[in-house]
C-alpha cells in the first residue's frame, strides 16, 4: 500500500500486479502517483489524498509502485529438449560422457513488476475491467516518457504481452479483508493458439518437404510472409507494426496477382512495367487491369472487398505511416478481416476465370481451393490439353525480375559476381557469356582456348544432352571481361533463362 496517500471517501480498491515485458531501471519500491489538483467541492468522489504543495491540494485515483526482482528465465523448452536428448541417449544404450551437461542452467534475469493501485469507479459498466484498462494506459504513458528521456527501447505493454492470468488484490476501504484473486486478461498468446491448430496428416507433412516449383508458396511468398508478420505482430500487441505488415501483405497480393495473370497471358514486358509505374503502390490503373482480366468488383471506393481494403487497411496504414497513429486492437482486427476477405475475393474470381487463367487459378487456389469452390473438375477438363510448365514459378520469377529490371533503369551487370556459361547449338556452334544471375543479365565474350582435355569433356557433356540447344555453366572457368561489354537480358541469349509461359523453340542456330 502507498506510504503517502490517504483515502477520501469509501472506495473499493484493486491492486494489479503487472509484469512488464522489459525491465525498467528505477529504484525498487519507487512510488509514483498520477496526481491532479483536488477540489473537495467539485470532486467529492473517492480518491487517494496526496500531500499538498503550497496552497494546492492534490489527489490521485491511480498509484504505481515499481517492484524490482530477479527471476529465472523460462527454460522449460530447453529442459524439455534436454530430457528428450537424454532419453534418446538412453535408448541407444550409450552413456553420456558428461552428465552435468544435461542439467538445466539457472539464468537469472531482471524483472520489473508494476503494482498499480486503482480506485474502482462504481459508475463504470465493468468497474474492474475499466480500472485495468486505465492501469494499462498509465503504465504505457510512463513507458513513453521513460523512453523519451532515457532513449531505452521498450516494448509497449499490451494485454497480449501479459500472462493469461494476472494476480490482483480486491479490498473495500472500510474493511481489512484483502482478497487475492486472478484477472483473466488474454487467451494465452500465440503459443497456446499454435498448440490448438489442427494436426496435419502424414501425407500433408511429407508434402511440406517436397519442393514443388509450381506451388502457390513459391509464387505468393511475399504475401504469405507479410501476412505471417502481421499476425505475429498482432499476437504480441504491436498494433502499429501489424497495420503496416497487413498493408504490405495486401499490396503484394494484388501486385503479384497482376504480374502472374500478365505472365500467363504473355503480356508485353514494357507495358506491364508501365502499369506498375515508378511507385510501389496500388494504382487505379492496376485495379482496372485486374477488373478487365478477372471481372467482378475491384472498386476501392465501393462496399466490396476492395472498398474494405481501402478503408480498413490502406487508410489505416497511411494514418500510421504519415501521422504516427497508434491503431487500436479493434482496428487491427478489422484490417485482418479485410485481408482475409480480399484473399477470398481473389480466389473466387480466379475460380470463375479458369478458362482464361487456368495456371494462375491452380497456383493460387490449389486442388483444395478449386474443390471448395466446385471448380476442380472443370479445371481438370480445361488443362487436359494445355501445356503446363514443369518449373512454372521459376520461369515466372525470372519474368517478374525482368519487369522489375525494366522499371529500375539501364542494363548494368556485375563482372565480380558473374560466372561463365556456354550455349551449344545443334549444328555445333557455341556462344560464350559471363552471366550475372542476380540481375538476370549476360555479356558475350570470346570463346576461350580450351585444353584438349577440357574440350573433350565439354563435347562429351553436350553429346549426352537430348536438346538441340543446351546451356552449360562452367563456373570453374574465369574469363576476362570484354573491353566494351554489352549486357543484355539473359533470357534473350540463354535457353536456361527462359521467361516464356509457353515453351517453344525460338533458338535459331548461328553459323559455326
Amino acid at each position: 500500500m502507498s506510504n503517502t496517500a490517504r483515502i477520501h471517501g469509501s472506495p473499493d480498491i484493486v491492486h494489479f500486479f503487472i509484469p512488464l515485458p522489459d525491465p525498467i531501471r528505477v529504484p525498487n519500491l519507487t512510488e509514483l502517483a498520477v496526481r491532479y489538483a483536488w477540489d473537495p467541492i467539485s470532486d467529492d468522489g473517492p480518491c487517494f489524498r496526496l500531500p499538498a504543495e503550497g496552497n494546492v491540494d492534490y489527489a490521485s485515483r491511480r498509484i504505481m509502485i515499481f517492484h524490482q526482482s530477479e527471476v529465472l528465465m523460462d527454460v522449460a523448452p530447453f529442459a524439455a529438449a534436454m530430457q528428450l536428448m537424454n532419453s534418446s541417449i538412453g535408448a541407444s544404450g550409450v552413456s553420456p560422457a558428461d552428465t552435468s551437461a544435461s542439467d538445466s542452467p539457472a539464468l537469472p534475469v531482471a524483472q520489473t513488476t508494476v503494482e498499480v493501485i486503482s480506485v474502482l469507479e462504481p459508475d463504470a459498466k465493468d468497474p474492474l475491467e475499466h480500472a485495468f484498462e486505465t492501469a494499462l494506459d498509465v503504465v504505457n504513458d510512463f513507458q513513453t516518457y521513460f523512453h523519451l528521456i532515457s532513449k531505452t527501447p521498450l516494448r509497449r505493454l499490451t494485454r497480449k504481452l501479459l500472462p493469461p492470468l494476472l494476480p490482483i488484490i480486491l479490498r473495500p476501504f472500510a474493511s481489512q479483508n484483502w482478497q487475492p484473486d486472478f484477472l483473466h486478461v488474454n487467451d494465452g498468446g500465440p503459443a497456446l493458439r499454435a498448440a490448438s491448430t489442427p494436426t496435419l496428416s502424414q501425407d500433408q507433412l511429407q508434402n511440406l518437404l517436397r519442393h514443388n516449383r509450381a506451388a502457390r508458396a513459391e509464387v505468393f511468398t511475399a504475401f504469405m510472409l507479410m501476412r505471417q508478420e502481421a499476425m505475429l505482430s498482432y499476437a504480441v500487441g504491436s498494433t502499429a507494426a501489424a497495420s503496416l505488415f497487413v498493408a504490405i501483405a495486401a499490396e503484394t497480393l494484388l501486385t503479384e496477382l497482376f504480374l502472374l495473370l500478365s505472365w500467363e497471358e504473355s503480356a508485353n514486358l514494357s507495358k506491364t512495367a508501365d502499369v506498375l509505374g515508378e511507385r510501389d503502390n496500388i494504382s487505379k490503373r492496376l485495379l482496372n487491369e485486374l477488373a478487365g482480366k478477372l471481372k467482378g468488383d475491384w472498386d476501392r471506393g465501393g462496399e466490396g472487398p476492395l472498398g474494405n481494403w481501402q478503408r480498413h487497411i490502406a487508410d489505416l496504414r497511411n494514418a500510421v505511416a504519415h501521422a504516427g497513429k497508434l491503431p487500436t486492437e479493434a482496428e487491427i482486427t478489422s484490417a485482418m478481416t479485410a485481408l482475409t476477405a480480399l484473399e477470398t475475393h481473389v480466389g473466387d474470381q480466379l475460380a470463375k476465370s479458369i478458362r482464361r487463367f487456368p495456371l494462375s487459378a491452380e497456383i493460387f487456389l490449389g486442388n483444395k481451393g478449386l474443390e471448395e469452390r466446385g471448380r476442380f473438375h472443370a479445371w481438370q477438363r480445361q488443362v487436359a490439353t494445355l501445356e503446363i510448365p514443369v518449373h512454372a514459378s521459376e520461369i515466372f520469377s525470372r519474368w517478374k525480375a525482368e519487369v522489375e529490371r525494366i522499371r529500375s533503369g539501364p542494363l548494368a551487370g556485375n563482372f565480380d559476381k558473374s560466372y561463365t556459361a556456354v550455349v551449344r547449338f545443334g549444328n555445333g556452334a557455341e556462344r560464350w557469356y559471363l552471366v550475372d544471375d542476380e540481375r538476370n543479365l549476360s555479356c558475350a565474350v570470346h570463346a576461350p582456348n580450351l585444353t584438349e582435355f577440357s574440350r573433350s569433356h565439354l563435347d562429351k557433356t553436350f553429346t549426352e544432352s537430348d536438346f538441340d540447344v543446351t546451356t552449360l555453366e562452367v563456373r570453374s572457368l574465369r574469363l576476362p571481361p570484354p573491353q566494351n561489354p554489352q549486357w543484355v537480358p539473359s533470357y534473350l541469349v540463354l535457353p536456361s533463362a527462359s521467361i516464356d509461359r509457353w515453351e517453344h523453340c525460338l533458338w535459331v542456330p548461328p553459323k559455326c
